[in-house]
């Protein structure tokens, strides 16, 4: 089983997509007007994501049981889910950059106005 800093590849993945989740809400939570509500998109996009990923198993009960007794071709037959979910991922942190980028980063400031009227000539 391949680990990623002592933990799964599934729960490494669950928590850096929330990980990515909560910097994207932090990042819309100072925006204004309908922007403010995608926190909860993100939300229930990120619970819609990880009831997902709990509910596809890596492995039958069969396969559990049976062990390496038996010599299979091991067929992954969970690439196309997989492939959709990380491919949403991506868009979503995508998306969330996006964002960040025009709505944080990119935001004007104005400079004051001149409060004298005084005229130069050189």
């Amino acid at each position: 089983m391949a680990l990623v800093l002592g933990v799964g590849v599934g729960l490494f993945v669950l928590i850096f997509l929330w990980v990515l989740g909560i910097i994207g809400c932090v990042a819309l939570s100072r925006a204004t007007g309908g922007l403010k509500n995608a926190v909860f998109g993100i939300g229930v996009l990120l619970i819609i994501i990880t009831v997902i990923m709990l509910l596809y198993p890596r492995n039958t009960k069969q396969e559990e049981l049976a062990g390496n007794t038996a010599r299979k071709v091991e067929v992954d037959t969970m690439i196309i889910p997989r492939t959709v979910l990380f491919s949403f991922s991506c868009i979503f942190a995508v998306v969330a950059f996006v964002f960040l980028l025009i709505f944080h980063w990119m935001d004007p400031i104005y400079s004051p106005a001149f409060s004298s009227r005084k005229t130069y000539s050189f």
